[in-house]
């Protein structure tokens, strides 16, 4: 966060966090999924600024940040990588593995099975 800027990072949550840039204090909604067998992922619904997502099983850049304007009318529903590409911010990769983070709390686990089929 550091490289982009970002500072005085404070944790409001679990998932979410906020930042400062340039004297404007920006929202995150941190949502960790992996990609199902169609490559896509599910939009959580945020009410941040911007939506850090990060795909643990994804080669390369696993991370994006997408702005809560791209996303409102995709917020409950699946999307792919492509859909992705095209209203990505940011994106980079992260050294990180799925049990080393918890997923979203407002999903049951039955649900985050149901995405690593």
């Amino acid at each position: 966060m550091i490289e982009w800027g970002l500072r005085d990072i404070e944790f409001l949550s679990p998932q979410t966090f906020s930042a400062c840039k340039n004297g404007r204090r920006m929202s995150f909604h941190v949502h960790a999924e992996s990609y199902d067998k169609d490559f896509t992922v599910s939009v959580p619904k945020f009410d941040t600024d911007f939506l850090l997502l990060f795909i643990p099983n994804k080669e390369g850049d696993n991370c994006v940040i997408l702005t809560r304007p791209d996303t409102w009318e995709k917020i409950g529903q699946r999307v792919d990588m492509v859909w992705i590409s095209k209203k990505l911010k940011r994106k980079w990769n992260a050294n990180l593995k799925a049990p080393d983070i918890l997923y979203d709390a407002g999903h049951s686990v039955q649900e985050e099975q149901e995405y690593d089929k």
